[in-house]
């Protein structure tokens, strides 16, 4: 793989592009390709089981009688939660200036990729678009992309914590001491590496400088780069700790989870409400306990694309050892479409916005 780079010239806040062309030799191109079409088929296959054990007009009436009213919640809580998103974003970014416009595309584009790709490495698109498209600095986007990432992991276990307790120890087979405590221990651990993030940032770039002198690349142009604007983005990090934001970047973590399990309720009674549940006889903490076991599948190396078909068996092998009836717990699955659609059609919207700014501007420079 070969890297193309450009160095700015005299401005240190300018934009850095280390991978402005990227080649890929014969032997990673059918690399790609494969892992594309195993993950079309992981997609294909899992669908197709999950079809096989309900009925498809059951499917299709389930979506054609959802409740308008709870839709409607869901995209408006939704739309909070991006809000709350955006303002962390802000947040994190100062002292440089940042519009509100630009955190708002950012976070709509960055929620169309974030499940496109395994490990939730599409949320790097937040790091192309500020950098690339909106001028931002590499190392102020990079940082706060960092701490945003490190935060998102850190709000989990309280949520997930809660609703251990809430469903009651022993009741269910996914619902004991065991897994309260793997939350507790992840979430000290999430909390360590948020409080020494820097710290352990200047690990990661030693270990960095050292396999890239092991594979003697550590002369390259690109390489030096790399390391000048990681280092760079450890600054940034020791800045943003010495503003003692954490409580209010907490808080707004908090808010964003919250909204997210929350508009993700409403969804899931818009969906079954036709089936005879209401807001009632829904439990919020299984919603929490079915939406956190789905979300596990981001981490597996090879997923359905777009998280299709892993996301929805994660949520419904979930949802059945809580004790839903299957055909129930498959049908619900589908808020993961509609969540989807959703997060589509705003982040194209911003995509094309974004294309469409560009173009007029460059017109006007021209002209």
């Amino acid at each position: 793989m070969k890297i193309l780079y450009a160095i700015p010239h005299g401005n240190r806040d300018a934009p850095v592009d280390i991978t402005l062309g990227v080649h890929f030799n014969t032997g990673m191109g059918k690399k790609r390709i494969l892992t594309l079409l195993i993950s079309i088929a992981v997609s294909a296959i899992l669908i197709w089981f999950l079809l096989t054990k309900i009925e498809f007009k059951d499917f299709m009436q389930t979506f054609s009688r959802i409740y308008i009213p709870g839709l409607l919640a869901f995209m408006i809580i939704a739309l909070i939660g991006a809000t709350l998103r955006a303002w962390r974003y802000k947040l994190l970014l100062l002292p440089h200036h940042s519009s509100w416009r630009d955190v708002f595309l950012v976070t709509f584009i960055r929620n169309l990729f974030v499940d496109l790709f395994p490990a939730r490495i599409g949320s790097l698109s937040y790091v192309y678009v500020l950098n690339k498209s909106l001028k931002y600095s590499f190392e102020s986007a990079s940082s706060s992309f960092v701490v945003a990432f490190v935060l998102d992991f850190l709000t989990l276990s309280p949520f997930l914590a809660f609703a251990i307790l809430a469903v009651g120890l022993g009741k269910t087979s996914i619902s004991n001491g065991t897994l309260l405590a793997i939350s507790f221990a992840f979430f000290l651990l999430v909390f360590l590496v948020f409080w020494k993030v820097a710290k352990i940032a200047r690990i990661a770039i030693k270990v960095y400088q050292w396999l890239l002198h092991v594979i003697k690349q550590d002369k390259k142009k690109w390489a030096e780069v790399s390391v000048h604007k990681f280092l760079l983005t450890i600054d940034e990090l020791n800045k943003i700790k010495k503003r003692r934001i954490g409580w209010p970047l907490f808080v707004l973590s908090l808010g964003i989870r919250l909204a997210k399990y929350s508009a993700l309720f409403f969804l899931l009674y818009a969906l079954l409400r036709s089936h005879g549940f209401s807001l009632e006889n829904l439990s919020f903490s299984k919603t929490i306990l079915g939406i956190t076991g789905a979300e596990l599948t981001s981490a597996l190396p090879i997923k359905g694309i777009g998280g299709f078909g892993t996301w929805e068996s994660a949520w419904a092998l979930t949802l059945m050892l809580m004790g839903f009836e299957k055909r129930i717990a498959i049908l619900s699955s589908g808020v993961h479409l509609i969540t989807n659609l959703f997060e589509y059609v705003l982040g194209i919207g911003c995509i094309l916005f974004l294309t469409l700014f560009h173009s007029q501007k460059k017109r006007n420079t021209t002209g």
